[in-house]
């Protein structure tokens, strides 16, 4: 068995996956790798309380396909506050969920914060 046979594989398109901040993953169906880097808004409307919109958690993630420089993109939980996605070599990495949901006012750690995302295949037809 040789070194590269132990090495992780990226999740499939379809499958959801969880990084905290700092955590990296590779994408291997669009041959880039991806890290949450920071929570750059959360206003999102705590559980417990009355608000007059929903609010947003936008959360900056570094980009860096294979071969190129890496960028950075922010994906928002709010689709009236920015995009949910980022198109990769025909897939959408989408922004599924923004955790911990705050329960109160108050601020969440940087380090306490998890996003769920997915790579879906883009369908024919769709504008970037």
């Amino acid at each position: 068995m040789g070194a590269c046979d132990d090495e992780p594989t990226g999740p499939n398109p379809g499958e959801s996956f969880t990084l905290a901040v700092g955590e990296r993953v590779t994408l291997d169906a669009v041959h880039t790798s991806v890290r949450f880097l920071e929570v750059a808004e959360d206003s999102r409307c705590p559980s417990r309380a009355q608000c007059v919109w929903a609010g947003d958690g936008a959360v900056v993630l570094e980009i860096a396909p294979a071969g190129s420089d890496a960028a950075e993109d922010t994906l928002h939980t709010n689709p009236e506050s920015g995009p949910g996605a980022v198109v990769l070599a025909g897939y959408d990495l989408t922004l599924l969920r923004l955790d911990p949901y705050p329960d109160t006012p108050g601020e969440i750690g940087p380090d306490e914060y998890t996003a769920t995302l997915t790579l879906y295949e883009r369908l024919e037809g769709s504008s970037e």
